[in-house]
């Protein structure tokens, strides 16, 4: 993830939920707030309500992978957040992970002018 740091301060996720926006998916919810910067900051939040934190990890694993294969796609200067939701621990392929965040930054209108 050449161009993304990572949001890992309470302060900087607070802000992304209390003056961003969001989209939504049956399975996953985008946070996105433009923070002034020329790169992305990206952060991940799986709750440990979801399951046992192997299955947690791997949630995490796939969605940090779907989003390095779409960042060069991704307009630059955002704050984001991927957040799972209740049931997407049964989504184990990450072609099917990438389609689903592949249509969050598109509904948001997060990706360049390439045609997605």
């Amino acid at each position: 993830m050449k161009n993304t740091i990572s949001l890992n301060r309470n302060e900087q996720f607070l802000s992304v939920y209390r003056n961003g926006k969001r989209s939504y998916h049956k399975y996953f919810t985008l946070y996105y707030l433009p923070n002034g910067l020329n790169q992305n900051r990206l952060g991940f939040r799986v709750g440990k309500k979801l399951a046992k934190a192997v299955k947690r990890n791997r949630v995490r694993r796939l969605l940090k992978e779907s989003y390095r294969l779409s960042e060069a796609n991704i307009k630059p200067g955002y704050d984001l957040i991927l957040a799972a939701r209740e049931g997407s621990l049964t989504i184990d392929s990450l072609e099917d992970i990438s389609h689903i965040t592949d249509r969050l930054f598109g509904r948001a209108g997060l990706f360049l002018r390439t045609g997605k």
